[in-house]
């Protein structure tokens, strides 16, 4: 199974946005154009080609490794937010809502883990999360993925987590 798919808004700017890709940037074009991007009738995942999501590039690919999509946005000047799916986009973050004592909504901001995907997480391929590369950088998430986490947040809870991290101005 490939990148879920969050309903129909999404699956039609995936398939625009896949239209548009250069070929030279796309390792996968030419499959994507006989075969389409979605692996169901119902456009709820991407395909997947030799294993992986149809817009990953494979390290050695000459128009570059990682997301096509992502790697499009990028030479656009745009963000990967508006060009992936949302799954695609904000992983590794995951945020859990529940109802506080008060009733105010609560977010709990961790890390996905195999069990979040259900039955599939045993199986998938985890390029994003596992590794000796992952959760690694020079800046805290809070400022490395502020733009990821206030999409996901909204901008109040976004304010108020960075305020609670003690990185006010961290934007």
């Amino acid at each position: 199974m490939g990148a879920g798919i969050d309903g129909v808004d999404e699956a039609r700017r995936i398939s625009a946005l896949a239209a548009t890709l250069d070929p030279s940037r796309f390792e996968y074009h030419a499959a994507a154009s006989e075969g389409g991007v979605f692996g169901d009738f119902n456009r709820a995942n991407t395909r997947v080609v030799d294993g992986a999501c149809i817009f990953l590039n494979r390290p050695g690919f000459e128009g570059g490794s990682g997301c096509a999509l992502h790697l499009a946005a990028l030479d656009s000047g745009e963000s990967p937010i508006d060009f992936k799916p949302s799954v695609c986009w904000q992983l590794p973050i995951k945020v859990d809502w529940e109802t506080g004592d008060d009733g105010t909504e609560v977010a709990t901001v961790r890390g996905w883990t195999r069990s979040d995907w259900g039955p599939e997480g045993d199986t998938m391929a985890w390029c994003c999360t596992e590794g000796t590369r992952a959760y690694v950088g020079d800046r805290p998430v809070i400022e490395a993925m502020a733009e990821e986490l206030d999409a996901i947040v909204g901008t109040e809870v976004f304010v108020e987590l960075r305020r609670r991290l003690g990185n006010d101005d961290a934007r």
